[in-house]
């Protein structure tokens, strides 16, 4: 399914539907969409019998899914969404060891996936995206091909564990790259923020890929919460 055209999304405003049964995870996404200018109206949708009212009602430009549901199948409800609004589309809230449910998510519908660890900034960029919304550049965007983000959360969600030396070999510098990438940050903005060229940029991310074992940046952020190297640690 491709992105709404310039004319489809010509309304100069995105609705986007949330679906989650966690309160905290409710207001939380009410909060960080509610920084972004494109995004207008932000639309509770109940897991039940007025989901399809309210969906026809609204029609939300992106439908946000918590897999974490304790009131209902989140693949049965993306199977119900795509037939009661084809134009929506999905996004999914995934969890670290969510592999499985994120699979069948995508096989019963869903265009993206942002995993509950990455920023806020991730979450924008992939709504942005998928509604068609060019507020950045294509190269800039966060949203992967199902199949990269299931290896990705697959793969360094198993990376329990880094080696301590692959951590104390990490440079201040690289650690710094490392904080700036979890804040949402692109090579671009990080080269800016350390007044370094992109060039440069990218021969850090080259070096910490080597050193984490990583082949993404979904990965790295994945391993770098894990191992406390994100902006938790600037906090």
């Amino acid at each position: 399914m491709q992105p709404l055209t310039n004319q489809e999304s010509s309304s100069r405003f995105l609705c986007v539907g949330l679906i989650t049964g966690n309160h905290v995870i409710r207001m939380g996404l009410h909060l960080i969409l509610g920084t972004d200018p494109l995004i207008s109206k932000i639309v509770d949708i109940p897991v039940g019998a007025h989901a399809r009212d309210i969906v026809v009602r609204e029609k939300p430009q992106v439908i946000i899914v918590d897999l974490d549901l304790s009131e209902a199948d989140p693949s049965a409800v993306i199977r119900e969404l795509r037939v009661s609004f084809a134009a929506s589309r999905i996004l999914v809230l995934s969890g670290l060891n969510d592999s499985k449910p994120t699979v069948d998510a995508l096989s019963a519908g869903a265009e993206g996936v942002v995993l509950n660890v990455q920023p806020p900034a991730v979450l924008i960029a992939a709504i942005e995206s998928l509604s068609g919304f060019a507020s950045r550049p294509a190269g800039d965007r966060f949203v992967q091909s199902a199949d990269c983000q299931i290896r990705d959360i697959s793969s360094a969600g198993s990376k329990d564990l880094v080696s301590p030396e692959s951590i104390d070999s990490l440079t201040t510098r690289e650690r710094e790259i490392i904080v700036l990438i979890s804040k949402g940050l692109r090579n671009k903005g990080i080269a800016d923020r350390l007044y370094v060229s992109d060039t440069t940029v990218r021969h850090h991310l080259t070096s910490i890929y080597s050193k984490l074992q990583v082949s993404s940046r979904q990965q790295l952020l994945i391993v770098a919460h894990k191992q406390g190297l994100d902006e938790r640690a600037a906090g």
